[in-house]
Parts: structure tokens; C-alpha cells; sequence
């Protein structure tokens, strides 16, 4: 088993690991540094408004999720001032976002020859050649960021990972220990100088670093599944399956982990747990078949309706309920998405639920298993005779229907109706003869 290497602090999205706020002129060099003629003062004025405008929008449309939009805006100040280097971060963020490296690249490396002094824009363009395994060059950007401010503490921590992909734990801990010195409550730095003692085989010295990361940030799923490594390795069982514990309550569709405390399991001669583990990561690996088909066909309502099973079958119903109302909003001429959630309300004891849904069904697309389900929804309310009227339409014949038969038959003898009684007994038994007395 591998541990999770932790990148943190290098962006998950480029755009909110550094905060530059918006295009100034002094601090990022958006209209370049040359004297401006004063006959040209107004223009160029009304030039930085409109860039700084424009990339208000940029930002306002990636926080939105609107990246065509933000991409126009971007285009459009790089267009009026092509000195602004806020506006290529912007633009070289939006890009690596977008799965395009080579242009984000491009786009980063002309804001740092418009504000060479920028370490953090170093820093960004050193996570992202990072990513692409460029590893040299990276820890040449995470130098020259350090170079520019020796107390930047994230190229400090990410040079560290940079050095431990490449094998050089000496150097890498220097950097987490450095990162360190210069803020000690750095939780990322804790914990990859826990990994660096860990792959060095100083196990305790590495649960050292993870319990302080945790005393930092008790909730650091990063923390609790490194720690629980170093307990394995120590063989400590007990310990690692706790934290492997604490890992899956923080990230539950993480099968990582679960395969991690099935091991422990089985180092504990804990057999039906470990098989409860290894159940539960073979539910993860269909549910990702079935998220993957949905992204590959959106507008296909069975799909979601299927995922819906899967994650009310795998005790989260929540989940599997917003997958539901997603296939009735779109496809909502598919009736199957209402009779799959009535069964769901049946299970759960909400009948007039599972009715409503049911009647939705009918009227879309009038199909056996709708009918059956109303059925059984009526059963359960004691109203036999539209329990039996569904039944037939679904054509069904099984116990549940002979019993339907069997308590209409009582609710007839009471109320002295004996031959209407007598007819429902007699198709009672013919359908479920076990039921004879």
C-alpha cells in the first residue's frame, strides 16, 4: 500500500491557490512600468479601468463556473494591454483548468516576464510543471520564487515534494524543515516531513509529525491515512484501522482506504469486517462505472435511475434521491424515474408517497412495475381492493396477492357478505396453495 502524497497548497484550482486580487498597476505591472506621456494620461486611465473591469468579470465568471465567458474577458484586457500580467495568470489558470497544460504553460510564463519578481506567480508555474512531471524545472521556478522571498513557505514545502520525487530525502527535508521554521503550524509541511520520515523508515518519527498535524487540523484526512500507514508498518493494527476509520468518515468514496483498513482487518483475524471492506469497495468500483456512463450520456434519465439504485442499495439515500429528481428534470417523460422512487418510499414505510409517484408513472408511461408497486402501497394501507385491482393489471400472482385475496375474504365475512368471502379464499388459495389451512 502507497500513501497519498500531498500536494497542498498547490492549487486544486490554479485560480484560488493565489490570491493576487484584481490587475493592479503597481504590484503586478498591468500597463507596463514606462511614464506614461501626459497627453495620453486620460487614455491610458480609462485603458486600466477597463482591464480591471474586464478581469473583475473573468473572476466573477470562474467563481460562476462560466469559463467561456471568463476566457472572452480575459481575451478582451489581454487584447487592450497586453503588459498586464494578471491578465495571462488569469487566463494560464483558467487553461490548466481546462486540461490545456501546453497554453497554460505559455500564458504563465509571459506573467512572469512581465513581473519577474512575482515569486508567487514562480510558485504557480512550478506546481503546474509539477503536474506535467517536469520536476527540474519546477524546483528551478520553487528556487527562484524562494530566491525572491526566502519565507515563502508554500514553494518552500512543494520544492520538498518536488526533491522527494526525485529521490533526495536529505534535501527534502531541509525544505519541510525550513517551511517549518518559518511558520511551525504549517499543517502541509508536518505532514510531508512525516512522509519523508516514513519512506525513510522512521516510523515513529513520522507519527510525531502527523500528531502535531492533527492537533493543527483534527479533521486532515491526509493526517489520519498517513498515520495509519506508519501504524501498519509499525504493526500496530488496532491504531491504523482507527485511523483508517477516521480517513473514510471524512471521505467515505475513497476505496483506498477501505482496501488499507481491510488489511488491518485481516492482520486482526477480523474476517467479517474485512469482508464488509472488501464488499464496500466493490460497491465503489460499480458506482464509478455507472458516474462515468452518466457523465457520457447526460440527457439519459435510466441512467441516473440506475445510479439512484445503486447508492439507495449502498445505504445513501440522500444521494441516490437528488439522482432521482436529476432524471426526472432530464428526461420527465420517463416514467420509470417515478415508480424506481416509489419503491424507494414503499421500502420506507411512506406509502402515500409511494402512491403519488406511482400515479406520476401511469400517466407518463403505464408499465407492470408501477402497478405492483401501487399495489403493494395500497396492501399496506388495508385498502384490499385497490391493492387487488392493481395486482391484476400488473398481472401478478404470487403470495403477497393471494394474502391481498385472504384479508378482502375477512373484511367480507365481517361484514356478512359469506359468498363474496368464499370467492376471494377460494382465489386466495388457488394462486398460494400453501396458504390452505
Amino acid at each position: 500500500m502507497r500513501e497519498q502524497r500531498s500536494f497542498l497548497r498547490g492549487p486544486t484550482r490554479f485560480v484560488a491557490s493565489v490570491a493576487l486580487g484584481l490587475c493592479s498597476l503597481a504590484c503586478v505591472g498591468c500597463g507596463g512600468s514606462s511614464t506614461a506621456p501626459s497627453e495620453k494620461l486620460a487614455s491610458s486611465t480609462t485603458t486600466a479601468d477597463e482591464v480591471t473591469s474586464l478581469l473583475e468579470k473573468a473572476t466573477a465568471g470562474m467563481q460562476q463556473r462560466q469559463w467561456q465567458a471568463a476566457l472572452q474577458s480575459l481575451n478582451e484586457a489581454i487584447k487592450l494591454d497586453s503588459k498586464c500580467s494578471e491578465a495571462y495568470f488569469q487566463r494560464g489558470s483558467l487553461l490548466a483548468d481546462a486540461g490545456q497544460p501546453g497554453a497554460a504553460l505559455a500564458d504563465f510564463s509571459k506573467a512572469i516576464e512581465l513581473s519577474p519578481k512575482d515569486a508567487k506567480l514562480r510558485h504557480t508555474r512550478g506546481f503546474l510543471l509539477m503536474t506535467q512531471k517536469q520536476i527540474d524545472a519546477a524546483i528551478a521556478d520553487f528556487s527562484a520564487a524562494i530566491e525572491t522571498n526566502p519565507k515563502f513557505t508554500p514553494s518552500l514545502n512543494n520544492r520538498g515534494l518536488a526533491w522527494l520525487a526525485k529521490d533526495d530525502r536529505v534535501k527534502a527535508r531541509a525544505d519541510f524543515d525550513q517551511a517549518l521554521q518559518v511558520d511551525p503550524k504549517y499543517v502541509e509541511a508536518l505532514i510531508n516531513r512525516g512522509f519523508t520520515a516514513y519512506q525513510s523508515k522512521q516510523h515513529k518519527q513520522a507519527i510525531v509529525d502527523y500528531d502535531q498535524a492533527l492537533k493543527l487540523a483534527p479533521d486532515n484526512v491526509n493526517a489520519f491515512n498517513n498515520r495509519g500507514m506508519a501504524y501498519f508498518e509499525m504493526k500496530d493494527f488496532e491504531r491504523a484501522a482507527a485511523d483508517f476509520t477516521q480517513a473514510i468518515a471524512h471521505e467515505r468514496y475513497n476505496p483506498k482506504f477501505y482496501l488499507q483498513r481491510r488489511a488491518c482487518y485481516l492482520e486482526l483475524d477480523r474476517a467479517e469486517d474485512a469482508q464488509a471492506d472488501a464488499a464496500k469497495v466493490a460497491w465503489l468500483g460499480k458506482l464509478n462505472v455507472l458516474n462515468r456512463t452518466v457523465t457520457q450520456e447526460p440527457k439519459a434519465a435510466g441512467n441516473y435511475v440506475e445510479l439512484a439504485q445503486h447508492l439507495i442499495a449502498g445505504g445513501e439515500p440522500k444521494v441516490g434521491l437528488a439522482s432521482y429528481e436529476t432524471a426526472m428534470q432530464v428526461q420527465p417523460g420517463y416514467g420509470r424515474s417515478y415508480s424506481s422512487r416509489a419503491e424507494f418510499w414503499l421500502s420506507q414505510g411512506e406509502f402515500d408517497k409511494a402512491i403519488a409517484d406511482c400515479d406520476r408513472a401511469l400517466k407518463i408511461e403505464p408499465h407492470f412495475e408501477a402497478y405492483s408497486i401501487r399495489g403493494d402501497a395500497y396492501f399496506q394501507k388495508q385498502d384490499y381492493d385497490r391493492a387487488i385491482a392493481n395486482y391484476i393489471k400488473a398481472k401478478r400472482l404470487d403470495a403477497q396477492v393471494a394474502r391481498a385475496y385472504l384479508q378482502r375474504a375477512k373484511k367480507h365475512a365481517v361484514a356478512g357478505q359469506a359468498d363474496a368471502a368464499a370467492r376471494d379464499r377460494e382465489q386466495a388459495y388457488d394462486i398460494e396453495p400453501s396458504l390452505k389451512p
